[in-house]
C-alpha cells in the first residue's frame, strides 16, 4: 500500500473537516448573529463591540481552516487531479486565508480603534464625521472581503466534488454511447495546418 493511499482517506476527511469550518460559522455569523445582534440591540455601539470579539474569534477558526485547506488541497491533488481544479482548489484556499487575515488584522482592529477614539457613540455621531464614515467604509470593506472568504470556500467544495466524480469513475469503462464530441467538420480541422 503506497502511502498516497495509506493518507488520502485521512486528508480527505481532514479537508472536509476544514471545508465546514470555513462556511459554517462563516454563514450562520454572516445570516443570524450580525443582523439579530443590529436589530435586538438599542444601539449600534452595543452591536459592534459584541460582534468584534466574535468576528475575531471566526476570522481564528477560518485562518485555520484555509491553512488546513492549503496542505490537504496539494495533498488531493497532487497527481492525477486535472490542473483547473488543482489551480482553483490550492488558489482558493490561500485567497480565503488572505480575506481571513485581512478582516481580522487589519479591518476589525481599525473599526474597534475608531470606536474606541470617538468622541462618544457612534449612533450619536453627525453624519458628516470622519470617524463615523470610515467605520461605514471598513464595516462595507469587512463584508465585501467576508464575501470573498465564503465564495473561496464554496468554490474548494465544488471543485472537491469535481475531483471526487472524476476519481470515482472506475478505470478501462468506456464512455457512454454519444458522451463523445462529434467530429469536426473538415472546414474547422486545422490539425494539417
Amino acid at each position: 500500500m503506497s502511502s498516497r493511499n495509506r493518507f488520502e482517506t485521512p486528508a480527505l476527511l481532514l479537508h472536509l473537516l476544514a471545508i465546514a469550518l470555513v462556511l459554517g460559522p462563516p454563514v450562520f455569523f454572516g445570516a443570524v448573529v450580525a443582523p439579530q445582534s443590529f436589530r435586538l440591540l438599542p444601539t449600534r455601539d452595543m452591536a459592534g463591540a459584541l460582534q468584534a470579539p466574535v468576528l475575531t474569534q471566526l476570522c481564528w477558526i477560518a485562518e485555520a481552516g484555509f491553512a488546513v485547506l492549503i496542505a490537504t488541497s496539494w495533498w488531493l491533488t497532487r497527481e492525477g487531479a486535472p490542473k483547473l481544479v488543482k489551480m482553483l482548489m490550492t488558489r482558493a484556499a490561500l485567497l480565503g486565508l488572505i480575506a481571513a487575515l485581512v478582516i481580522e488584522k487589519l479591518l476589525v482592529a481599525q473599526i474597534e480603534k475608531i470606536r474606541k477614539d470617538a468622541p462618544g457613540l457612534i449612533d450619536t455621531l453627525p453624519a458628516a464625521d470622519p470617524g463615523r464614515i470610515l467605520i461605514g467604509r471598513l464595516h462595507k470593506l469587512s463584508t465585501g472581503f467576508f464575501a470573498i472568504e465564503i465564495a473561496a470556500g464554496a468554490l474548494i467544495l465544488v471543485m472537491t466534488a469535481r475531483l471526487l466524480s472524476v476519481r470515482s469513475k472506475p478505470p478501462g469503462v468506456p464512455p457512454l454511447p454519444g458522451a463523445s464530441r462529434p467530429p469536426l467538420p473538415k472546414v474547422l480541422d486545422l490539425s494539417n495546418v
